[in-house]
């Protein structure tokens, strides 16, 4: 049996009593953990959390996919030589350059990735360019472009950039429907989660690019001059 926190009187269990019928000090209720109501308010937060895994996971089977049918595309000599001398430009810029170039590129697209129904499209677009790039020194190396794609996946900060890109775009999604469905104000509603989102993915890229920098520091180039 609870009592009034004030003047001790006891509160009859039966009796739904907001106020102490003794002082009329108010009553903290205690609150429900019967099985009804676990089940009422736990099993839809455990079904919504299932549902954004469920949905991240497929981003990231897409993003990986998309960048392989980037790297299987077919790239003709001329537009190989120029992709590869690009990228080789690039890569002088990164060793001159360092980690805040490979971070804030890498930012850019991200943030890019998490509008609403912009992102997926972008997302899609960064990573098949980025398999048309290993298309292309594939073609100069005489080396398999999808061989390389996968020995990428070796280097953890290549997994950190895909983590990051798959949370962007699932955070799209996820607005995106938001928007369709109760407008602004479902889209403001997300705008918190949105933020530790792209919080998160900042200390990811940043974490692969000093990765990423401390390997390109360490390994010498394979791209012929």
């Amino acid at each position: 049996m609870p009592y009034c926190t004030r003047c001790g009187a006891k509160i009859p269990e039966d009796e739904e009593a907001r106020f102490c019928p003794n002082c009329g000090a108010p009553i903290l209720l205690k609150p429900r953990i019967d099985a009804a109501y676990r089940k009422e308010e736990v099993e839809p937060l455990y079904a919504a959390r299932k549902m954004y895994t469920l949905l991240f996971l497929t981003i990231l089977f897409l993003n990986i996919l998309v960048t392989s049918a980037g790297a299987l595309s077919k790239v003709e000599s001329p537009q190989a030589q120029v992709i590869v001398k690009d990228f080789r430009e690039m890569e002088k810029m990164l060793r001159t350059v360092g980690v805040q170039l490979i971070f804030g590129n890498n930012m850019m697209y991200c943030l890019v990735m998490f509008i609403p129904f912009v992102g997926p499209i972008s997302g899609f677009y960064v990573l098949y360019s980025t398999g048309r790039v290993l298309a292309a020194l594939g073609y100069v190396l005489g080396a398999d472009p999808l061989l390389l794609f996968l020995s990428l996946l070796i280097y953890p900060h290549s997994w950190l950039e895909y983590i990051s890109y798959s949370l962007a775009i699932s955070e799209s999604v996820r607005l995106s429907i938001y928007t369709l469905r109760y407008r602004l104000k479902g889209l403001k509603a997300e705008l918190p989660r949105t933020a530790k989102y792209i919080s998160l993915c900042a200390a990811l890229l940043l974490t692969g690019a000093l990765i990423e920098m401390a390997l390109i520091t360490l390994i010498p180039s394979a791209i012929p001059s």
